[in-house]
Formats: structure tokens, sequence, C-alpha cells
């Protein structure tokens, strides 16, 4: 009886979270081969055609499009892997003096959400008072001018943003090579390039192909820096004409944003695919085995100015001056370049005016309420999956383990488009509310949940369970007592970590949100929207301090994870 029960509890679980994944995905594909009006989404199987798709893709401006966002993912794939790859090699495998803060400083973007950073730039680069292009003027070059809303301006922004998850994921590589190959080649005879031509990019060469397809696919999939830069000059990419052609056409164009939608996620399953198979044959890449290795440090020599150049060039750039513009016009009543007359104006009616601003109220309390919610349900969900897969030995735990890993080979913004079709097909209660954009986001972050709550079970042996089970103890007995004290640092690691996620993404919000729903993130778009730049200013600085101080918390608490 007991191991029925447990079935009926597995399987009742799996069918319940099954629906609310596959359902919306399910819907969007069926309605993306239907003719679709206002008011005509629904389950319905009729009215199906393949003209969503053949507008869709045969018309001039998708090529352009497409040529848009491929451009733009690989501009910024290579921008971030610049940046990533010679900071993570500067950290980990040379005698930079210092070294240690590198990881500290390139963390520090990480805290910045996308649209600060968008809105950052926009001052820094505006063609006429934007403060690189004033700082050029003042070095002689009259005549050139760079441009925030353009294509290589996109590029930019989001390979600097991009740049924190490229040192992540190759500075997690060269922790993992032994350098004692490439000691051994230098000990034949062969030159320090033939070296690194022979031995370490082959060796590291699944890993950075690795890195470089997920920073792809993340460029592809994000909207705020398209939509701050690129939207209102024309240049589009899949996530913001979606965005157009459900939220800004009139009427919306229910099918081509549905057709642009699958095209987007054809996209990212082709390029997971990719890095899976890729992965599959990585066992003949392995160079980390039982015996323990100490990295060889390359001295620089002469070549440490250079790096401190190549330190001190992001520091600048990703970091002190985006936040010292955004604090800089965060004080002044409308938008100057810095100066000794702009001092003179300074003022705190920003930040005064938007503690009495009833909106920003209501955009705090839902945003609390969605990274509350959502954080919690998330973390809960992925505890009992991974206990369900960790734990047990029922024949069906894989295909649930696939079921939660299904969101992230779908971009947030289909995520949003998928949910929005569910809940127009029929009359809810919840459409327009926060609680559709809980639901939403708590579907898209269980991948992220479950890495977290996966490694924190794996870790504890089922030699405790054993003895727990040999004293008496049932499930629940286990789960207080021994599951939960052990998991609570990765538990409160996910759940800080998804609700930093909750306030800084909007590609799925902006998508569902309505006057009553508004979150932080899409009422700082609509600030900037509407011309008020020293109140999204001040905004965008409360929103990196309290973020900071939540990404600070994390650190903290990661410690005490990594002891027990």
């Amino acid at each position: 009886m007991r191991n029925n029960g447990r079935l009926i509890v597995f399987w009742s679980f799996t069918i319940i979270l099954g629906s609310a994944v596959v359902m919306p995905l399910c819907l969007l594909v069926l309605n993306s081969f239907r003719h679709v009006g206002i008011g005509e989404l629904s389950f319905s199987f009729s009215k199906f055609t393949l003209n969503n798709y053949i507008e869709a893709y045969s018309h001039p401006a998708t090529f352009k499009m497409l040529l848009n966002s491929f451009l733009f993912s690989i501009g910024s794939m290579l921008v971030s892997f610049f940046f990533g790859a010679s900071l993570a090699f500067l950290s980990e495998r040379t005698d930079l003096r210092f070294r240690a803060a590198i990881p500290f400083i390139v963390m520090i973007p990480l805290v910045i959400p996308s649209i600060v950073k968008g809105i950052a730039w926009l001052f820094l680069l505006t063609p006429r008072v934007g403060l690189m292009n004033i700082l050029l003027k003042e070095l002689g070059f009259e005549t050139f001018r760079l441009n925030a809303y353009s294509l290589p301006a996109m590029i930019w922004v989001e390979g600097i943003s991009m740049s924190t998850l490229a040192y992540l994921l190759i500075g997690a590589v060269l922790r993992q090579m032994d350098p004692a190959l490439e000691e051994a080649a230098l000990g034949s005879g062969a030159t320090v390039w033939r070296v690194v031509y022979r031995v370490t990019i082959p060796l590291l060469g699944p890993g950075l192909a690795g890195a470089g397809i997920l920073l792809f696919i993340r460029g592809m999939e994000t909207f705020e820096v398209p939509m701050l830069l690129g939207f209102s000059r024309g240049i589009f990419v899949f996530s913001t004409n979606i965005y157009y052609s459900l939220r800004s056409a009139f009427p919306p164009d229910y099918g081509l944003g549905f057709a642009y939608s699958m095209g987007l996620v054809t996209l990212t399953v082709f390029s997971l695919l990719i890095y899976q198979r890729m992965f599959k044959r990585a066992e003949q890449y392995t160079v980390v085995t039982g015996k323990g290795y100490k990295p060889r440090l390359i001295k620089l020599g002469t070549w440490k100015y250079a790096a401190w150049g190549m330190v001190g060039f992001y520091l600048l750039f990703a970091i002190l001056f985006p936040l010292f513009i955004l604090i800089w016009a965060s004080f002044l009543p409308f938008f100057r370049p810095p100066s000794a007359a702009a001092m003179a104006i300074l003022t705190l009616e920003n930040y005064t005016n938007l503690l009495r601003s009833d909106a920003l109220v209501r955009a705090v309390k839902n945003t609390l309420i969605l990274g509350g919610i959502s954080s919690v349900c998330v973390m809960f969900l992925s505890l009992l999956s991974s206990l369900f897969v960790y734990r047990t030995n029922i024949a069906g735990r894989k295909a649930l383990d696939f079921i939660i890993f299904l969101p992230y080979a779908v971009s947030g913004m289909v995520v949003g488009v998928a949910f929005m079709i569910v809940f127009l097909s029929f009359p809810n209660p919840i459409y327009n509310t926060i609680w559709i954009i809980v639901l939403a986001y708590t579907i898209n972050y269980l991948p992220i949940g479950t890495r977290f709550t996966n490694a924190a079970i794996v870790q504890i042996h089922k030699e405790l369970d054993e003895a727990a089970m040999a004293s008496g103890s049932n499930f629940w007995t286990r789960l207080f007592r021994i599951w939960l004290p052990l998991l609570a640092p990765g538990l409160i690691n996910g759940f800080l970590f998804v609700l930093i996620l909750s306030f800084k993404v909007m590609s799925i919000a902006v998508l569902l949100q309505g006057p009553d729903n508004m979150i932080l993130s899409v009422y700082l778009w609509r600030l900037w929207d509407s011309g008020s730049l020293g109140a999204a200013s001040a905004l965008s600085v409360v929103l990196v301090f309290a973020l900071g101080t939540l990404t600070v918390a994390t650190r903290w608490l990661s410690r005490g994870s990594q002891a027990v």
C-alpha cells in the first residue's frame, strides 16, 4: 500500500506539472497553424492554415530581422567571449598580482539588470549629449560620433552584459584542465604557440564551444537591450518582432507572433541539441583524473601592464561608467552631460517623486509578491522533483526530469506567449493579475531551481536514509529531521537566485502585464518610454542597490552551503 501510495503521488505530481509545462507549448504550436483573430484564441482544431508561416518567413523584412538576430547573437557572443575568456585566463592561469580581485569585479555586472544597463548606455552613447561622444569631442574627434541606436551598440551592451556568464563558463573549463600535458609538450621541445595550437586549444575545445553555444542562445533570446536600443529605430530581432506583433501592432497579429515564436523555439532547441551532442563525445577530452594536480601559473613579465590595462578597461566600461552616469542622471530634473554648470541644478526631486508615486508602490508590491511566491514555488517543486528522481526507483522518474528541463529550451519571451494563449483561450479570473505572471515565472525557472536541489541531494548519501528507516522513521520524519536541515543552504541559495531573476527579467512580464499587475522592470521601461528620464535613472539606482544586497546575501549563504 505504501508503494502504491507513492506511485499515485508521483504520477499525480508528474501529470499536473507536465500539464502546466507542456500544455502552453502545445497550444502555441496548435494556434501557430490556425487563422486567429481577436477573441479567437482557443483549443479549437479549426481554421488550420499555413499562411502564418508563409507570411512570417516570406516577407522581405523577415530576412533583415533574421540577419539582425544572427549578427546580434554572434556579435554579443564574441564580445562576451573575449572579455570572459581574457579575464578567466588572467584569473586562473597567470601570476598577475591581485588576480583574486578579478572574480569580484566580473560578478558586479550580474547585479545590474539588462534594462538598467541599456538605459545607462543610452546616456553614454546618445549622439548629441552622450558622455562618450563628449569625451571623444574633447579628445579632438570632432566628426566621429557613437550611436546608441544601432546594431553595433546593441552588440556591445549585450556582450558586456553576458561577460559574467562567459567568465563563469570558461573559468570552469580552465580550472578542470591538467597543465601537466602542456608541460610535457614544452619538455619535448615544442614552442609555446605550438603547444597552444596542438594541446591547449584542442583540450579546451568542447568546453569553449559549449560556452559559445550557450552564449549564442542567450543572445538570441534576450529582449531588454534590443527593445531599448533598437526597437524605436526599426532594428528588430526575434524577441522584439514577437513583442511588436502581439503587443504593439493594432490590431494584434497573433498568427505572425506565434510563427515567429516557433522559429525562435526551433533555433534554441536546435542549438541545445548541438550542445548536448557535443558533450556526449567529450570523454575523449577528459584530462582530470584521480591524481591531484596544481595549475602551472604563466609568468606575465612585462605583459602584466597589458593585463592590468585589460582589467581596468573592463572595470571602467562594464561597471564605473554605467553606474556613474545613472547616478548622475538620477539627480537631474532633465538630463545634461556632467559639467560644473549642471552641478548647480542637482536635486533629490526624482527620488522624492518616486516615494510619492502610487504606481511605484503597486509595482513594488507586485514584484515582491511575484518574487517571493514564485521563488518559494520553484524551490518547493524542485525539491519534490529531485526527491522523486534521486531518491526513488520509480520507472517514470526520467520523464519527470525531462519535463522539468523542457522550459530551459524555451526563451522567456516564448513562455510569455504560451501563457498568454492559454489564459486568453477561456474565461478565467487570473489573466491581467499578478498570478498569471507568478505561474509563468514558476514554470520558466523550474530548471534553474532543480540545478540547486539536484546538486544538494546527490551529496546526501543514502546511508542516512537507511539508518533512519532502520530506526523506524517514516518519510516525513526523514524529510524534516534529515533532508531539510542538510538541504537548507542549497534551498536558500536557489530561492535568492530565483528572487534576483524575478526582479531583473522583463521578457515574460512585458507580454502578460496589464494595468493592475505591472512589476518593477516593466514600470521602469514605462518610465523611460514616457520620457521620465530622471525618474527612470533614480529607480535604476535603487534597483541596483537592492539587487546588490540580495547578491551579497546569496554569496554569504553560499559559504554556508559549501561548509555543509
